[in-house]
């Protein structure tokens, strides 16, 4: 799909428009009204907003047929690190044909080529329905948002906008929280044979865990278990031997995974040790409209392949239809493909302009070409695949 000016420059108006919003998870209210008020203005034929805040816009094909979902996330991480900026946090500056900011490449920028492409097509050109979902709480609650909104509206394909340089992510790497828990008995430190530190415990634990053989597979690569937190009661200890030690483990997961087994193992691992509790770690956020989102951080991974080949296949034709070359690879990171394919197994591409090695970084940015080469990609898969 060939972009006209007008419309390259409407995306890169609307991608600064959103930047300058911020809007970390649980305060996208800013966001969503300007992405409502856009997808009005755009001629959408519905355009809703559940009860957790996100919005769902809908263009309605000449016929019935197959339904298509974008979906981007309008969150982004709080900027804790200003000093380190050279260009205003959320001043969407253009300069060296690029848009800086916060959320430019993850991914406000896939958002408004989501948002803004489908629009650019004639409704003669394809049957069925574009679903366009601008999700909340992604950063800190993947999928949670998702898996709502699919659960109202039925899709039979999804793309995700996340940054992968356009790069078609065709599988990915889970993710799970894993919480361990030792007890112990408090004593005063100067009497330390009258208690059982529970610190000391944790330590044998997590070596246990750091021994644990790791799995590998073809695509996805190697597991990932790695120790991010340590806490220890009572703190300050103030002359007091803890007997409680916590610590939180995040885990990379492969494909196929299953919480039963996958705890089993970490017990395995454990046999021999005592008052040693395991669990996945749950979490849950207030939305800004009030309900909340909860989440047992247990995705497991998924390969695009096993689901279904053929819109993989549907995308990268598309890409060299623009004229991108198509180099389909496994996501190390999770997004909320975890649940449009390895939960509720639709067939899912993770495509988006922008670097992530850029994303949660000072200076974040997009190349302004790469963001219109989306819009082209989105429009392009849009039409082949409701014309398929």
């Amino acid at each position: 799909m060939k972009l006209t000016d007008e419309q390259k420059n409407e995306i890169i108006s609307f991608t600064v428009e959103l930047v300058r919003l911020a809007g970390d998870s649980g305060h996208e209210a800013a966001t969503a009204r300007c992405v409502y008020r856009k997808m009005e203005e755009l001629g959408y034929d519905e355009v809703t907003v559940d009860e957790y805040g996100s919005v769902i816009g809908i263009l309605k094909g000449q016929k019935e047929g197959p339904a298509l979902l974008f979906d981007g996330h309008m969150d982004v991480v709080p900027v804790r690190d200003r000093e380190d900026w050279t260009h205003e946090p959320y001043g969407a500056e253009i300069s060296e044909g690029r848009i800086w900011g916060r959320g430019t490449a993850d991914m406000k920028g896939a958002l408004a080529a989501m948002i803004c492409a489908p629009t650019y097509l004639e409704k003669t050109d394809f049957s069925g329905r574009i679903i366009v979902s601008a999700s909340v709480a992604e950063e800190l609650l993947i999928g949670s948002a998702l898996e709502k909104i699919l659960q109202r509206y039925r899709a039979d394909a999804v793309v995700i906008g996340e940054p992968t340089g356009l790069k078609p992510g065709t599988a990915e790497k889970g993710r799970s929280s894993v919480e361990m828990i030792c007890s112990g008995t408090v004593a005063h430190s100067s009497r330390p044979d009258l208690g059982d530190n529970a610190v000391y415990r944790m330590m044998e634990a997590v070596e246990r865990i750091r021994r644990m053989p790791r799995r590998s597979h073809p695509l996805l690569g190697e597991e990932v278990i790695e120790l991010v937190e340590i806490t220890s009661e009572p703190s300050p200890g103030n002359g007091s031997i803890p007997d409680k030690c916590r610590v939180l483990w995040e885990c990379r997961l492969l494909s196929g995974e299953r919480e039963e087994e996958y705890l089993e193992r970490w017990k395995s691992a454990l046999e021999g040790t005592d008052r040693t509790e395991i669990k996945i770690a749950s979490y849950n956020l207030p939305s800004y409209r009030g309900p909340l989102l909860t989440m047992k951080d247990f995705l497991p991974g998924w390969i695009g392949s096993e689901i279904d080949h053929s819109f993989t296949a549907l995308v990268g034709r598309s890409l060299k239809k623009c004229g991108k070359a198509v180099h389909e690879y496994a996501s190390p990171f999770g997004c909320n493909a975890l649940i449009s394919a390895a939960r509720m197994k639709i067939p899912t591409v993770i495509l988006g302009p922008g670097d992530i090695a850029l994303a949660h970084k000072p200076d974040e940015s997009i190349v302004i070409d790469e963001l219109l080469s989306a819009a082209s990609v989105y429009g392009t898969i849009a039409r082949n695949f409701l014309n398929s």
